[in-house]
């Protein structure tokens, strides 16, 4: 393969970035970054208030349990290879008591299932789950970008997939079945995604809680485990790594590492292949159109952006708002007064660690946008100190007053929070239900490499960015490293 080519990525947020990157270290020389705002990171924005950073969108570089560190993940590898300051994040699950206050509780979309089983039930069902991941990983099924295939019947729904396992078991795998795009081989065997992909835990962390609420039956339920899952309930590592300078300093740093130029303000209006030349991009520089031929595209944009780039044919069709339904999320960034649950402490500071706070009365949100609900889902506190980063689910049909007074309802660990911030951005970078039914991951992975064009990005990687990272340290080196020429 000429190393001289050139070759394009289209978005300069952590996909592109991450992407460029790679490509680097393949040996390619000639690279253009073409970012469409006025700097790199794509959605994730950085706000600084007081001297503390906050990021907006994309901030979680991990949202699984790996242990006393990142050592054996694509972000570990990151992150050695481009060290920038860190924090850790820990994580708890926060429900209403029957009085109205704040209380650590099970992650609420367990809840009914907890409420229906005894604790043997629950134990037994999860080591059923677990036994069957571990399987999967030692079979190796469907490495790649498809996941691992686990049991799941070709085609079925997800909802017969669920009904033939015990409850908790079918909760569990089909939250992995669903997403298994976002489970890389890297990862470890217990990761679990919820359906709505709201919450991201372990079946280590649901068998630590059925512990905790059944602390007298403690050893007998331990004795009821595995080896592998009882080893695993020790773990201390991160669920989530911020960054003292904000995410988009990390992807600054890469960019820098890899001698990355990244043009920014440069929207991407039209990819079109050329028999026998290649792919010509156009796009447009503070109102001048201009164009380039290159040998290969990667395109890291969200489906709304990839359907103006390829207005017709089957790219567009794949990517069509009937398959990827467009939805927005607000961002707020709020300060409080006090806290109402007692949280740990960091040894150099009397304010509490940083945490998630789901709230079990808030949004349920698939991307078929009639499941939508306008509400606060969770917040995360980056640093010790009285600002929070706030995430809710909504869209443009209520105004900027009813959606904070709607976030405001939801968030009952605060008294009378105030807004600093708010942003809002294109959410969730996913297919619909019926399109991930009907096949639409197998539509994708049969186009990726089509004249020279591919695709990348959290709707085929999740949306962390150890899933991201993952997808394109395993990925870029199948399409790029020496093989097959692209297919016309």
């Amino acid at each position: 393969m000429d190393l001289a080519a050139p070759l394009c990525v289209v978005g300069a947020g952590q996909s592109g970035i991450l992407t460029a990157a790679k490509l680097r270290d393949l040996g390619f020389e000639n690279i253009d970054v073409l970012e469409a705002g006025p700097r790199l990171g794509g959605y994730c924005q950085t706000v600084e208030v007081d001297g503390d950073v906050f990021d907006f969108q994309s901030h979680l570089v991990i949202q699984q349990s790996f242990g006393a560190d990142t050592a054996g993940t694509a972000i570990g590898e990151l992150l050695r290879d481009h060290s920038v300051p860190t924090k850790t994040e820990t994580l708890y699950f926060v429900g209403r008591s029957e009085s109205g206050t704040p209380q650590p509780a099970v992650p609420p979309h367990f809840l009914p299932l907890f409420q229906s089983l005894t604790p043997e039930q629950a134990i037994d069902q999860l080591v059923e789950a677990w036994n069957i991941i571990e399987q999967a990983v030692r079979d190796r099924h469907a490495p790649g970008p498809s996941g691992l295939a686990f049991d799941r019947i070709p085609g079925e729904t997800w909802e017969t997939y669920r009904a033939r396992h015990a409850p908790l078991v079918g909760e569990v795998l089909q939250g992995l079945a669903i997403y298994a795009n976002m489970r890389r081989p890297r990862q470890p065997a217990e990761t679990i995604v919820n359906i709505n992909a709201h919450i991201c835990g372990h079946v280590s962390q649901l068998a630590k809680l059925v512990l905790s609420l059944y602390s007298p039956h403690k050893q007998a339920l331990l004795a009821r485990m595995p080896q592998s899952l009882v080893a695993q309930l020790s773990s201390r590592r991160p669920v989530s790594v911020s960054f003292d300078g904000g995410f988009v300093s990390f992807l600054r740093r890469i960019a820098e590492d890899h001698r990355l130029t990244v043009q920014v303000d440069s929207r991407v209006t039209r990819i079109e292949p050329v028999p026998r030349q290649g792919v010509r991009v156009t796009y447009s520089v503070h109102g001048e159109q201009r164009s380039a031929l290159y040998s290969r595209v990667v395109v890291t944009a969200r489906p709304a952006q990839v359907r103006e780039m390829f207005p017709a044919g089957d790219i567009h069709d794949v990517f069509a708002e009937r398959n990827c339904p467009r939805a927005w999320t607000r961002s707020y960034l709020i300060r409080v007064r006090e806290e109402r649950v007692a949280f740990p402490r960091r040894t150099d500071s009397a304010e509490p660690l940083g945490f998630w706070v789901i709230d079990p009365y808030g949004s349920y949100t698939d991307t078929d946008p009639e499941q939508a609900m306008h509400r606060i889902t969770a917040a995360n506190k980056q640093n010790p100190g009285p600002y929070w980063v706030c995430f809710s689910n909504s869209d443009t049909s209520i105004s900027d007053a009813q959606a904070w007074s709607l976030a405001k309802e939801s968030l009952f660990l605060f008294d009378d929070p105030e807004l600093v911030a708010e942003t809002i951005a294109e959410w969730p970078a996913y297919p619909s239900a019926a399109a991930v039914r009907e096949g639409w991951y197998e539509r994708v992975a049969d186009i990726q490499g089509h004249n020279g064009i591919y695709f990348v990005g959290e709707i085929l990687s999740g949306p962390t960015a150890e899933c991201i990272s993952s997808f394109v340290h395993d990925m870029i080196p199948q399409w790029f490293e020496a093989g097959p020429q692209p297919k016309s």
